[in-house]
């Protein structure tokens, strides 16, 4: 019985392991910030910023060239320079995830990516609640096959043969 707990104790921890690391993977490359924290902090590094695209700000600068607009979240407008392909999600009024880097001294951001708004939420909820049922079914079901071993060891006990009679 011992060795059952330790080994579901190992499969939690391996859980755990595998939830921090994509706690961290997150945080690093799926989060975004707003416009206030991006002039509040000014990052160096490529940067994830969540807006909507202000109503009539698209400006195409030649053809082929880079496409101007502004980002507004929390009431601070952002200019941002998209330098990437065509993208069908830049348009007015709809809320994107703009992803490049802050160029402090034109104050612009120097996009290269531009997504949609991923609803993660709703996606670590589909995945919790199929795998957390399906675990503990593991783990109850292997539980009570231990227990059934246990009984049918204990009931089956040595019994010694009888010697035949010789006539």
């Amino acid at each position: 019985m011992k060795w059952f707990y330790i080994r579901w104790g190992g499969v939690l921890i391996v859980a755990v392991i595998i939830g921090v690391l994509g706690i961290q993977r997150y945080n690093r490359d799926v989060t975004t910030i707003s416009p206030h924290h991006l002039l509040h902090d000014q990052p160096t590094q490529t940067v994830r910023i969540l807006g909507m695209v202000e109503a009539g700000s698209i400006r195409k600068e030649g053809d082929g060239g880079p496409v101007a607009f502004q980002l507004s979240a929390e009431g601070v407008k952002l200019l941002v320079r998209y330098l990437g392909g065509e993208s069908e999600n830049l348009r007015d009024l709809k809320t994107v995830v703009v992803g490049g880097k802050w160029n402090p001294t034109t104050q612009t951001l120097e996009a290269d990516k531009i997504s949609v708004v991923p609803n993660y939420g709703f996606i670590t909820a589909a995945y919790l609640a199929s795998l957390i049922p399906m675990g503990l079914f593991l783990f109850n079901m292997e539980r009570k096959v231990a227990m059934l071993y246990i009984q049918i060891k204990e009931e089956k006990v040595y019994q010694p043969e009888e010697p035949l009679e010789v006539r």
